[in-house]
């Protein structure tokens, strides 16, 4: 019995003796340094965005990061040097007729942290800092549609310190081209080139909502109302940015039970109070005019403020022989952000 309570005992006396501790693995055998992505797209969200952090954004900032591999804990500082390379996208160099995106101009902008760039310890990212100024937000290739920007910031990786290797990627051909990714079995990743385009603060999908007033030869009125029981279950429209207080969007010709040419297509130009002139956009037909207002917190659903838009706007469909008058009301949704990468198009 005794030996069975000094068994019990012992056993119970080296459970107590053991401790948690965190798990420690090795390091893999070497480091590696690269740009995580080749061809981003950053946009710049003016004005609110209620899902994210954008106080960078409205400064005119942002940065382009490096990325490091082969440890699970960083503990010590690595350098790694870069410098612009706008021969990357250079049709004359690359023997090709031209290339679907350009330098940014240096005049638009700088590179707050000259080379190299830290990665410091206890991180395994660098960040480059880049400042815009206002000239790039006045140049109409500075905004993009979806999945497309005109400028880029070509940089690349030159040398590296406290880090084994860069990750320059595996050819399929003899000479290849870096940016052209058939070259590679496996791409090259010690260079970007970082799209930078930006929305301006009006840009996003707004809940829509209006009546239009249609006024035939005859003289006689057709009222046509959208608006649903719900400001949430109104109809979505899509505003996009046509210069830094430009904005773009379009709505249908209604004519009651009669069929529709179209859409009339308007922009809207606001001033640094939130109001609008609206006109026709982009040789539209209909000979818009009116004017409108931007009223931050204007509105209300989901339990909470939102921004809206208030147009109030005429034009004229020759065709048909009828005017319309149209008030419309717009609730933001939301500013419609996604991430974005460009595909290179190298022209022969």
């Amino acid at each position: 019995m005794k030996k069975h309570l000094l068994i019990i005992c012992a056993f119970a006396f080296c459970i107590l003796a053991c401790e948690n501790q965190e798990n420690e693995f090795d390091d893999f055998g070497s480091t590696s340094v690269y740009f995580p992505f080749q061809t981003p797209i950053r946009t710049l969200i003016l004005g609110e965005y209620d899902l994210g952090f954008n106080e960078n954004d409205n400064n005119h900032r942002f940065e382009i990061g490096v990325t490091m591999s082969g440890v699970y804990e960083n503990n010590k500082n690595r350098k790694v040097y870069f410098e612009l390379a706008p021969d990357l996208i250079n049709s004359t160099l690359l023997g090709v007729d031209s290339v679907n995106v350009q330098v940014l101009p240096s005049s638009y902008y700088t590179i707050e942290q000259e080379s190299p760039v830290t990665i410091p310890k206890g991180s395994i990212k660098g960040r480059i800092p880049v400042q815009l100024n206002d000239a790039f937000f006045e140049d109409p290739l500075s905004f993009a549609g979806d999945g497309e920007v005109h400028y880029v910031i070509p940089l690349e990786i030159t040398q590296i310190e406290e880090l084994d290797s860069l990750l320059t990627g595996v050819p399929v051909v003899d000479s290849p081209i870096k940016i052209k990714s058939d070259d590679w079995q496996t791409v090259p990743k010690d260079y970007t080139l970082f799209g930078i385009k930006f929305m301006n603060k009006y840009q996003g999908v707004y809940l829509r909502r209006g009546a239009d007033e249609m006024t035939n030869a005859g003289g006689e009125t057709v009222n046509n109302v959208y608006h649903e029981e719900f400001v949430v279950k109104d109809e979505l429209v899509t505003l996009s940015t046509t210069g830094k207080d430009k904005i773009e969007l379009s709505n249908l010709v209604r004519r009651g039970g009669l069929s529709s040419p179209g859409n009339v297509n308007i922009e809207l130009a606001f001033n640094e109070n939130g109001d609008c002139t609206i006109n026709s956009f982009d040789e539209d037909p209909y000979n818009v005019s009116g004017s409108g207002k931007f009223v931050q917190d204007g509105d209300e659903w989901g339990g909470e403020k939102r921004d809206v838009i208030y147009l109030d706007y005429s034009y004229t469909d020759a065709v048909n022989n009828e005017t319309h008058a149209v008030k419309d009301t717009l609730v933001i949704r939301d500013r419609n952000v996604k991430f974005e990468e460009f595909t290179v198009e190298l022209t022969e």
